[in-house]
């Protein structure tokens, strides 16, 4: 039946629409033939089989026009008869993990990575040159390494093979925003931490900072630690390595900036930073932030909290 229902929506000439933004994606209509048919008529089910059919770069592109494609193009269901036609081989396992599959090329091969067994879900992912970070739920960021490895006597190259916590208590990480994986030499994480009251005691409290580590080998080369009124909860980055603006998400909606020099990190060396309150409007400048994105050289602030889930990535390393 599957097969028969792609030819099916060509006939019918169907009309697209958004209920939730009510715009309209096309309308084809037969002359004298009735009214289109809307395609939110069509069973859940009918509509994830059919553009489960779609290749992937056409379904992310279709998960963008509209929030009501965006919703059915980021069902499990529809990934997961992705996959199973991608690698048939999955359909006889009944088991749970992380794979690597690639979606290009001319070896679309199938190979299993390691699962970090302390993992409480999985929140977000980043690969960068040469590994790849998990975030989970409960603030944990795991380090999944790539190693050579032997396999019957000869070396092969093996994609997050073995995983290590690279810290804890963190709350979001970023690296360089371009898509290219060359240019993600380091990761920043927002972390909350706990900090000695005065030197020589016992009392401590909470105090949020952005660490720096080497993304090639897990390092922390930099650290910096806000006062303890400051509660952050998101981090993006902007511009150029000599040029590298960290954008820090208050709780109460409000932006703050700090300009480093990526070149200087890894010198052994004292590093001084000031923490600037960015406006963001300034015909609003009491408005409130629920998220933000950006690129090398813009960033996109989102005020309403239902439209953030549109800014996280819903495919993995997407």
């Amino acid at each position: 039946m599957g097969e028969k229902a792609v030819p099916l929506l060509r006939r019918r000439r169907v009309k697209r629409s958004c209920p939730s933004c009510g715009s309209e994606l096309g309308v084809e209509e037969k002359r004298g033939k009735g009214n289109p048919i809307s395609i939110q008529l069509f069973p859940p089910e009918l509509v994830e089989h059919i553009i489960s059919f779609l290749p992937v770069r056409d379904l992310v592109a279709l998960g963008q026009t509209c929030r009501y494609f965006h919703e059915v193009c980021d069902g499990e269901g529809v990934w997961r008869r992705i996959c199973r036609r991608l690698s048939p081989r999955l359909r006889d396992q009944d088991t749970k993990g992380l794979y690597f599959q690639a979606f290009g090329g001319r070896r679309r091969c199938l190979s299993k990575s390691v699962a970090p067994l302390l993992a409480h879900g999985y929140r977000r992912f980043l690969p960068t040159k040469d590994h790849v970070f998990i975030l989970d739920y409960v603030g944990t960021l795991f380090f999944l390494k790539n190693a050579l490895v032997s396999t019957l006597g000869q070396m092969q190259w093996k994609r997050a093979c073995r995983y290590v916590v690279l810290c804890r208590g963190a709350k979001d990480f970023a690296s360089d925003p371009r898509c290219d994986t060359v240019y993600r030499k380091y990761l920043y994480v927002l972390a909350t931490r706990e900090q000695q009251e005065v030197v020589g005691t016992t009392s401590s409290r909470a105090c949020d900072c952005v660490e720096v580590y080497l993304q090639s080998s897990g390092q922390r080369v930099f650290k910096m630690t806000f006062h303890h009124s400051m509660a952050f909860k998101q981090i993006v980055l902007v511009g150029q390595e000599t040029q590298r603006a960290l954008l820090l998400l208050t709780e109460e909606g409000k932006i703050y900036s700090l300009v480093v020099n990526e070149t200087q990190l890894d010198q052994p060396r004292s590093y001084t930073v000031q923490l600037a309150l960015r406006k963001v409007s300034h015909y609003l400048p009491h408005l409130r932030v629920a998220c933000m994105t950006s690129n090398q050289s813009s960033t996109l602030y989102v005020t309403d909290p239902t439209l953030c889930s549109w800014l996280q990535p819903p495919w993995p390393g997407g």
